[in-house]
């Protein structure tokens, strides 16, 4: 049974030590008493380091893919919640968007989820990860039929037509097929952000969406991008992918190719924290025969 002594001291076994879990790195902001961590520059230089065990909600997203005549497909977007993280410090990869003209998007990585990037709008080669696969166009040497989605995303649209591109696939939809009207395939739509308190992705009525496909382009033809940060298709000035929604680029028939937009990774949780215990206290563990001070949040050994 633990003991509360005088002089802010505690007495107990190591299963009755008061628990704390806290997580520091990315940008650190707070929802209704969560914590929100935001980690949005590219490579895997930054860290999130949890000081005990958590239950968190994340949002992981691969870098978009980029367009050449069909749309970039919409990197992977992987969100839950109730995922388990152990007492420690993990690496976070945020994934790259497709560089210009038609290229796969670069993998993001947090603990055991991974989002692999969008397809690219090229077509020249299947795509079997777990994002959505670029669109298709017809002729110049490039596959009349898009890239299939993975498990996170949906497929790019087909265009059997000379020069035409179609869309790009996002996270809530495929990308629409060109069809021979007076635009290229627009890019499938992306996915609300379901993290409360995050303002990550594009905003569409009071909310945020993520992983839009790229549109595709032809000559004289455009289209548009995805909501969630797709690329708008235009045959001179495509424009790219949202940074840090995972949006493929639009594609292009003359000039300005354009890269997919960056990944990001977001995690969400309910600190634990010893309400009732000031900073300072001691406490005995009778189970080690030691003493641990308790200074933000967190139990050092003395």
């Amino acid at each position: 049974m633990v003991e509360y002594l005088a002089g802010n001291r505690i007495r107990g076994t190591t299963a009755e030590r008061p628990n704390t879990a806290d997580g520091t790195g990315g940008t650190k902001t707070t929802d209704s008493g969560d914590n929100i961590h935001t980690f949005t520059t590219t490579g895997s230089s930054q860290t999130f380091t949890a000081s005990g065990a958590l239950t968190v909600q994340y949002l992981v997203i691969g870098g978009g893919g980029s367009g050449e005549q069909g749309g970039g497909g919409a990197g992977a977007v992987r969100q839950d919640t109730g995922l388990s993280v152990p007492a420690g410090t993990y690496t976070i990869t945020v994934g790259a968007g497709g560089t210009t003209g038609g290229n796969v998007g670069s993998d993001s990585i947090f603990h055991t989820i991974t989002a692999n990037g969008g397809g690219d709008g090229n077509a020249n080669a299947s795509y079997s990860a777990n994002g959505s696969g670029g669109g298709g166009y017809g002729g110049g040497g490039g596959q009349t039929s898009g890239q299939n989605g993975g498990d996170f995303g949906n497929d790019g649209g087909d265009s059997s037509t000379n020069l035409h591109g179609a869309g790009g696939g996002g996270a809530g939809a495929a990308g629409q097929n060109y069809t021979g009207s007076s635009s290229s395939g627009a890019g499938g739509a992306g996915t609300q952000n379901l993290i409360v308190g995050s303002t990550i992705g594009e905003s569409s009525g009071g909310n945020y969406y993520v992983g839009g496909g790229g549109g595709g382009a032809g000559s004289g033809q455009a289209a548009s991008g995805g909501l969630g940060g797709g690329g708008n298709g235009d045959p001179n000035s495509p424009t790219a992918g949202d940074a840090n929604t995972g949006g493929g680029s639009g594609g292009s028939y003359n000039t300005g190719e354009e890269a997919g937009g960056s990944g990001v990774v977001v995690i969400k949780y309910t600190p634990i924290s010893t309400v009732n215990i000031q900073d300072g206290a001691i406490y005995y563990d009778t189970t080690l025969n030691k003493e641990y001070v308790l200074y933000n949040n967190a139990w050092t050994e003395l």
